[in-house]
């Protein structure tokens, strides 16, 4: 990785696959690309905290509950014994 997250682009070369027999190196193409990435920092466990605070802050906590109370009633209640 390069100093502050700079990608590097190179040139990679790409040859055909050597199955190809009929055709001699001098006559088989060589073709260039560049290869483009980028690389992250990845933090899972601040990604998830920070999830599950903005679920408690944003009040959807409240909604799952009372989803959970009002599909259980409903299933009491249309449930045949």
């Amino acid at each position: 990785m390069q100093p502050d997250g700079i990608a590097l682009l190179s040139p990679v070369t790409v040859e055909p696959a050597p199955a190809i027999a009929r055709f001699t190196s001098a006559s088989t193409p060589k073709t260039q690309a560049v290869v483009l990435a980028q690389q992250f920092d990845q933090d899972i466990l601040g990604d998830l905290g920070g999830a599950f605070k903005t679920f408690i802050d944003s009040g959807q906590v409240w909604a799952l509950i009372i989803g959970v109370v009002v599909g259980y009633l409903f299933r009491g209640m249309t449930t045949y014994k």
